[in-house]
């Protein structure tokens, strides 16, 4: 741990996480998205009381993983997050 104060540690985690975690959003809502409104059209709703939800979610997560893939990549060359 870095000994710095409590607004540069809080700006530093807002810099490291910020974007890596939009990435991942956009690749879970996006697949979302399209299982409700492509896949299963206008008869299905997320209900998270459905196995089906919870196994699009999985998929969605997945893929997630991989829109913040690059993301994660591009910040530790950049030295704004470590590398783990």
């Amino acid at each position: 741990m870095r000994k710095v104060s409590l607004r540069e540690g809080l700006v530093d985690s807002i810099k490291a996480d910020t974007f890596s975690l939009a990435a991942f959003e956009i690749g879970l809502f996006g697949w979302m998205a399209i299982v409700a409104l492509v896949i299963f059209g206008t008869t299905w709703h997320a209900n998270p009381t459905e196995p089906v939800f919870w196994f699009m979610m999985q998929i969605g997560m997945t893929i997630g993983f991989f829109t913040s893939y690059p993301a994660n990549i591009w910040l530790v060359k950049k030295g704004t997050k470590h590398s783990m």
